[in-house]
C-alpha cells in the first residue's frame, strides 16, 4: 500500500477538510430545518406521493449523471410496474435497479430501525443491486471488487490499480469508523452529514469496480444520510443537486484530487442540501397551512357565525369554499369554467345561489374581494401565527 501513497496521495484516510462559519452556519440550518420537516403532519395520501417523487428524482438523478437521459415521467412509469420500449430496456433496468436500492435501504433504515455500519459487505451488496440484470451494459461482475490488471480511467483521472481496490475498499470502511465513531451513538449531526459526503468522494477516489462506481457512492451517501435520521421525503436531495449541477461536481471532484483537501467540496455539497432541505420545508409548509385553512373552512361554516344553516347549504358552501383558489383572484365566469367541483356544483343552481354563496363567504372572511374577482382568504391564517419583525 505504500505504493498508493506515492500515486494516490490524495487517498490519505485522513481528516483533510476544515470548517468555516459559512459551512458550520449552514449545518445548524440542515439540522433544524430536518427537525421541523420531521415533526410537520402531512396527510397519508400527500405524503406518499412526495415520498414516490422523491424516489424517482433521486433514481432518475443518479443514473442520469452516468449518462441516463430517461425523462421523469418515464421513471414515473418504470416506478409504477410499467416497461418503455425494448430498445429502452437497459435504460429501464438501470433506473429500476436503484429504485430497488432506494426502496430496501428505505425498508431498513427508515421502517424497521436497522441500522448497520458500512462494511465491504455492504459495499459489495449496493455494486450488486446496481448491476442487476443489466449484462453487457455493465462493464463489471455485479458484488465483484476490481481485481489484478483490471485498471481504469475516468476523465482525467486514473484510480488506483485494480490490485489493491478491495484493500483500500476494507482500509476505508475501517478508517470511517475510526474517524466517525457511528457505534459510540454520540455522532454530531453534523458528522453524520460531513461523513456521508466524505464516504461519496472516498468512493469516487478508490473506484472499487470496473462500472457503477457513482451509483454506489451514491448509495453509500443515500444509506448514511437516512441512517443520520433525513426524513424519507427529502431523500433525493444530494443526487438531484449533483446531477443539477453536474459540471460543478466534476470540477469539484477534479480539486479533491489535486489538492486533497475536501473542505470545498464540503462546502459545495452542504449549500446544496441546505437549499433542497429548504425547498422540502416549503412544501410540507405548504401542506400544512392547506390543512390548516381546511380545518379553518370548517370550523366558520359549523360556527354560530354562519347563515343558512341547512345541512345542505352548508356542504355546498363547503365545496366551495375547500375548491376556491388562492392562488389568485378569479372572476365568477373564470371559476365556473376552470374548476370542475364550482362548475358540478352550481352547474343547475346558476350564478344567483353562487352569488349568495359567496357573499356569505365574504363575510365569515373565508374569501376576499377586488374589483368582481374573488380568492380564497388564505391570509388571514398568517394574523394568527407569531410575529416578528421583518
Amino acid at each position: 500500500m505504500s505504493e498508493i501513497k506515492q500515486t494516490h496521495p490524495h487517498i490519505a484516510f485522513k481528516k483533510s477538510w476544515t470548517f468555516d462559519e459559512e459551512v458550520m452556519f449552514m449545518l445548524g440550518q440542515c439540522d433544524t430545518v430536518i427537525q421541523v420537516i420531521a415533526n410537520v403532519p402531512i396527510k397519508p395520501e400527500y405524503k406518499n406521493e412526495l415520498l414516490n417523487v422523491s424516489l424517482r428524482k433521486g433514481a432518475r438523478a443518479t443514473t442520469a449523471i452516468e449518462g441516463n437521459m430517461l425523462s421523469e415521467e418515464e421513471v414515473a412509469k418504470i416506478d409504477r410496474g410499467e416497461h418503455l420500449p425494448p430498445s429502452r430496456h437497459y435504460l429501464e433496468q438501470e433506473v429500476k435497479n436503484i429504485l430497488d436500492a432506494f426502496n430496501a435501504i428505505m425498508q431498513d433504515v427508515v421502517y424497521n430501525s436497522a441500522t448497520a455500519l458500512v462494511t465491504p459487505e455492504l459495499i459489495l451488496n449496493f455494486h450488486k443491486t446496481v448491476g442487476k440484470e443489466l449484462g453487457e451494459n455493465f462493464n463489471a461482475v455485479p458484488g465483484q471488487f476490481r481485481g489484478p490488471g483490471e485498471d481504469v480511467i475516468v476523465g482525467r483521472y486514473q484510480p488506483p490499480q485494480g490490485v489493491f481496490a478491495k484493500d483500500l475498499t476494507v482500509k476505508f470502511c475501517r478508517w470511517l469508523q475510526d474517524e466517525f465513531k457511528f457505534e459510540s451513538g454520540q455522532q454530531h449531526f453534523s458528522m453524520k452529514i460531513i461523513q456521508a459526503i466524505v464516504s461519496h468522494i472516498y468512493s469516487a477516489w478508490i473506484h472499487p469496480f470496473m462500472d457503477g462506481n457513482g451509483r454506489t457512492a451514491r448509495l453509500i451517501e443515500f444509506y448514511i444520510l437516512l441512517r443520520a435520521g433525513l426524513p424519507d421525503m427529502a431523500s433525493h436531495i444530494l443526487s438531484n443537486f449533483y446531477n443539477d449541477t453536474r459540471e460543478e461536481y466534476y470540477r469539484q471532484l477534479d480539486h479533491t484530487v489535486k489538492s486533497g483537501d475536501l473542505s470545498a467540496f464540503i462546502k459545495y455539497a452542504v449549500r446544496g442540501f441546505r437549499d433542497g432541505l429548504n425547498s422540502v420545508y416549503e412544501v410540507a409548509y405548504r401542506n400544512l397551512l392547506e390543512t390548516s385553512w381546511e380545518h379553518f373552512i370548517f370550523g366558520q361554516l359549523d360556527s354560530k357565525k354562519a347563515e343558512g344553516k341547512t345541512k345542505a347549504v352548508v356542504k355546498r358552501r363547503r365545496t366551495l369554499a375547500l375548491n376556491f383558489p388562492v392562488d389568485a383572484f378569479y372572476t365568477i365566469e373564470e371559476l365556473l369554467s376552470k374548476s370542475a367541483p364550482i362548475i358540478r356544483e352550481y352547474a343547475k343552481l346558476g350564478t344567483a345561489t353562487l352569488r349568495r354563496d359567496l357573499d356569505e363567504l365574504l363575510r365569515l372572511e373565508l374569501v376576499m374581494q377586488e374589483g368582481k374577482s374573488y380568492k380564497g382568504n388564505i391570509e388571514i391564517l398568517h394574523a394568527r401565527m407569531a410575529q416578528r419583525r421583518q
